[in-house]
């Protein structure tokens, strides 16, 4: 149990979950190897890292409890308006979005930790984290220490910040609060709080001791103290003091207009947080003559007077003010040499330095800058001597002169320029001081796997920790989503992607992603089809999904078979079945992705052609019957015939094959969702081997808004208990077929596979199937539709169903106004969706009324 260290003063360490006396420390530094050793074993919770600072922000944003206690104890060593003002951005930073935005964009991934294939090769790799960090932090600098724990818990470390004897409890304050609020309990086993004085260098070697990285705040002497003490081979990340400065270009001095607005907007810069952060100027450069600089330094004190009323600041301490005055004094008995002036507000609450000599100084800050001139062919010159501890620079300038001196700037050592007014700003995953701050915190790792896994595109599917499923085993038990439900889903902002679905039922629904969940999806579906044998070296596939009217099937494979890095002939969907096959002997493509019932045509067209050339087929959108399946390998020769992927347009890939896999058998994506199986008519786990509704759960690093809980896509299913020979641990499930498959006609409630299965396990019958429900006067007809030219005649159908379907045989003998008989028909008479060309199961002709 913690102990709160208001009430327990003599607590001084947050120690892995609990409150720690001074006393106490060395004693557990002595068996700290055992605790690094048995945490790192385990794989890193990230799912409760975003959901406890997710947590927290809201707390933040919302005035709890947790913004209570931080804002008391930031006001300790700030003011009350700017620690407000802090909180509030440290709220926007634990954003779960902001979160996932920086794994994605410093990391490339939203588990950056799961080995993934590099396509098209065989080659493994990760990010993942360097083990134990020791953070050293600067005093009095309340919000790094908690933010650079959960950059560094974000990247999956085990954690010991060293904080200041002088430091209050914030950071210790803040870490047993998100510990508090991890949903599954393990977070506190990678965050201790130490509170310390550097001269006690017998611990902090202790603690080095453990490091495999050192991630140090601090000026030269103390990060030059910190590498001697790091033990040989230990990465040592530092975080130095910096040096920024803004920089007018003599076209924006040239436009009076343009010249104010960039002064008021420096003049900000100046004042907000009292030049504390390292982004702040402290020389503001004019490229013009020394003659024109007094001038403009009036200007600026015009602009300082009218904005930092409008500022809250903090007064300077005694030593702050003494440096102030020293400088302040020396720039006075310069003035008499014709070279500086000083320009102060008479309350003393901002001062400006006119130089006229060459050269970036550092400030006393506290509203303090120098003003100098430059000219445009000086600056790399003037500025590299300073390249080490240069950071970031406000830009001024025209369009013009943007890419000259932007060049020029990087070039004299700059890692950071921003707009006049923004330097103290940032956006989510910016890099700090010329790094990712998360590459900083990781290793980049390889994998040469062995032929065993030619098929593996994740080593994460061999391992049961996949994140979609453990949260939403712990989530509390949502209503279940319907169709309509999801259709009133309203994302936060305008999607960035819109796709229409025909449905199975052929009633259009728009599904919409924002681009990074899309590639994320997409990406994490790759491996998929890599398990469904395509071989991404030596494949060359072509795409014969729908492309146009929003649907999304052409469009997601053309993703995933560009990630592949497979060789691609984007054909699309077409009648031309004679153009398709030019295509396909001319360029030998010998693998094909598409809709099942198109591929079908495909082959009953032009079939002979492509025997010997077209080896794999991958089909998506509807099932393929075994008779089907089978006509493809033993007539045309194809030696792969597997599902491309199961998933919609709403939901997302759900489901892949494995070389194990047959028919309807899909894996779960279980890095992408969290899949149950619910009883028919009622909302209870399905029983083994039952048939249920499908619901899913879409993992939210996956699928951030919409965010889809418990979701009915209108399939049914029911769960393969036995492990699956391939190895993977993502759990297999059986198809069933749509619920909308199950249609009333008479009496009893009829599933249309039911139809196609017999029809296939009986009579081997490999073409199209269709149910039509007519009325004949007072009589319900169901009329089944079969293609002609597939060996089965009207009267073999209507026979072996009734057969093998008791239900139905009973009604037809029952002299109920009931009619059941067959039709065969040439394939263009059959019942398309317009949008995806699937076939419709079911086309129901009666009057609703």
């Amino acid at each position: 149990m913690a102990v709160n260290p208001a009430q327990h003063p003599q607590q001084q360490h947050f120690w892995f979950g609990q409150w720690l006396a001074p006393n106490l420390l060395d004693e557990k530094l002595a068996r700290l190897d055992a605790h690094i050793a048995a945490t790192l074993a385990q794989p890193f919770p990230l799912d409760d890292l975003l959901e406890a600072a997710q947590h927290i922000a809201d707390d933040l944003t919302n005035r709890g409890a947790t913004w209570q206690r931080l804002l008391a104890l930031a006001q300790q060593n700030t003011g009350a308006e700017e620690a407000v003002r802090l909180l509030d951005g440290a709220a926007a930073a634990l954003q779960r979005d902001t979160l996932i935005a920086r794994l994605r964009g410093e990391l490339g991934e939203t588990r950056p930790a799961d080995l993934e294939r590099r396509y098209p090769g065989r080659q493994f790799e990760a990010w993942l984290p360097m083990g134990c960090v020791v953070h050293v932090m600067p005093s009095n600098v309340f919000l790094v220490a908690a933010l650079g724990l959960i950059e560094s818990l974000l990247a999956g470390n085990l954690n010991i910040v060293k904080l200041s004897a002088r430091d209050s409890d914030f950071a210790a304050v803040f870490a047993e609060a998100l510990c508090a609020a991890d949903p599954g309990g393990r977070l506190h086993e990678y965050v201790a709080i130490l509170r310390f004085a550097s001269s006690e260098t017998h611990t902090l070697e202790a603690l080095f001791a453990h490091a495999d990285a050192i991630s140090a705040w601090g000026g030269e002497t103390a990060i030059e103290s910190i590498r001697h003490m790091a033990p040989q081979g230990v990465r040592v990340i530092t975080w130095g003091h910096k040096l920024s400065f803004g920089y007018m270009a003599a076209d924006i001095l040239a436009d009076a207009q343009a010249r104010t607005q960039a002064l008021r907007a420096f003049a900000s810069d100046i004042c907000r947080l009292d030049q504390q952060a390292c982004s702040s100027p402290q020389t503001l450069f004019m490229e013009c003559d020394a003659s024109r600089l007094n001038a403009y330094a009036a200007e600026l004190a015009e602009s300082l007077a009218q904005v930092a009323p409008t500022i809250p600041g903090q007064a300077p301490g005694m030593a702050e003010q003494a440096e102030i005055t020293s400088v302040s004094n020396v720039v006075r008995a310069e003035t008499a040499l014709g070279l500086t002036q000083v320009i102060e507000d008479p309350a003393g609450g901002w001062r400006i330095y006119v130089d006229t000599r060459p050269g970036l100084r550092p400030s006393p800050l506290f509203r303090s800058i120098w003003l100098k001139p430059i000219q445009r062919d000086e600056l790399i010159r003037t500025l590299r001597p300073m390249r080490t501890w240069l950071q970031t620079c406000g830009l001024a300038c025209g369009v013009t002169s943007l890419a000259p001196l932007t060049h020029a700037l990087f070039a004299a050592g700059v890692t950071r320029i921003t707009r006049p007014g923004e330097m103290t700003d940032s956006y989510t995953g910016a890099p700090h001081d010329g790094v990712y701050a998360l590459q900083q915190f990781t290793r980049r790792v390889s994998l040469d796997a062995p032929e065993s896994a030619r098929f593996i595109g994740s080593l994460a599917q061999l391992e049961s920790r996949h994140a979609a499923s453990r949260s939403a085993a712990r989530a509390p038990q949502a209503p279940i989503m319907t169709k309509l439900d999801f259709q009133e889903l309203v994302a936060p902002t305008p999607p960035d992607l819109v796709f229409r679905s025909g449905g199975s039922s052929g009633t259009p629904v728009f599904s919409t992603f924002s681009w990074p969940d899309y590639h994320a999806q997409m990406f994490a579906a790759v491996h998929g089809l890599l398990a469904a044998g395509l071989e991404p070296e030596s494949d060359r596939v072509m795409n014969l999904f729908l492309v146009g009217h929003m649907y999304g099937s052409f469009i997601s494979f053309w993703t995933m078979l560009e990630r592949l890095g497979v060789r691609v002939v984007p054909m699309a969907m077409s009648n031309d079945f004679v153009e398709i096959a030019d295509a396909i002997v001319q360029l030998r493509v010998n693998t094909l992705v598409g809709s099942a019932s198109h591929i079908m045509a495909l082959f009953d067209h032009e079939g002979d052609r492509l025997r010997g050339i077209v080896e794999k087929v991958f089909y998506g959108g509807e099932n393929l019957s075994r008779a089907r399946r089978e006509r493809l390998q033993t007539h045309f020769g194809v030696s792969v015939v597997r599902s491309a992927a199961y998933g919609s347009n709403d939901a997302g890939p759900i489901g892949y094959q494995c070389t194990h896999c047959s028919g309807s058998v899909h894996h779960v994506f279980e890095s992408v969702q969290h899949m149950e199986i619910v009883a028919l008519e009622e909302d209870r786990p399905v029983k083994p081997g039952e048939t249920g509704r499908i619901l899913l759960t879409t993992s939210p690093l996956l699928r951030a808004q919409p965010r889809i809980v418990r979701y009915d896509i209108g399939d049914t299913g029911r769960w393969l208990e036995e492990p699956c020979p391939c190895g993977r641990t993502d759990k297999r499930f059986e198809l069933q077929g749509r619920s909308s498959d199950v249609f009333k006609a008479g009496g009893p409630n009829f599933n249309a596979r039911r139809f196609t299965d017999i029809l296939d396990t009986q009579l081997g019958y490999a073409g199209p199937v269709q149910i039509h429900l007519l009325e004949d006067g007072i009589d319900t007809v169901i009329e089944l539709w079969i293609g002609e030219g597939f060996g089965v005649t009207e009267d073999e159908a209507v026979s072996v169903i009734r057969a093998h379907y008791p239900e139905l045989d009973l009604w037809c003998t029952t002299g109920a106004a009931f009619q059941f008989r067959a039709r065969t028909k040439p394939d263009h008479e059959f019942v398309r969706i317009p949008t995806s060309g699937k076939l419709k199961s079911i086309c129901d002709h009666r009057n609703p009324s």
